[in-house]
């Protein structure tokens, strides 16, 4: 599991995605205001209260390569169907941009907001 700072800035830029965490036991993530990175306790069994401890701390999920491709598989007929469109998008024409990501973490996130938004993370933000 990725827990670099890299990937933990390209995580809180990607609001899209942050906007989809429904936290659940076994989620990482990091608390901006401690500056820690842990998993995801069980806190409180309210989920609004849940989510309202979450925001006080500032917390980035974090997204497992196994949530990151959950966001994309509807759009294909197989999970054999997604790792063909995964790995033709990673040795076309963006091969170089691919080149730059270093964990499969990253690699997902950057392949799900190509394919998704359009956008690819340059200089630190998506554009």
């Amino acid at each position: 599991m990725d827990q670099s700072s890299d990937y933990i800035k390209m995580c809180e830029s990607a609001r899209v995605i942050q906007k989809q965490w429904k936290p659940e036991f076994g989620d990482f993530f990091v608390s901006m205001s401690l500056g820690l990175t842990s998993p995801c306790q069980p806190i409180v069994s309210d989920p609004e209260k849940k989510v309202a401890y979450l925001k006080t701390i500032k917390a980035v999920w974090l997204p497992r390569q196994d949530q990151l491709q959950e966001m994309v598989i509807e759009k294909y007929a197989t999970p054999w169907d997604l790792a063909i469109a995964f790995s033709n998008v990673l040795m076309g024409d963006n091969a170089s941009y691919f080149d730059n990501f270093d964990s499969m973490e990253k690699l997902w996130l950057a392949f799900i907001m190509l394919e998704k938004r359009r956008k690819k993370w340059k200089d630190g933000e998506w554009v």
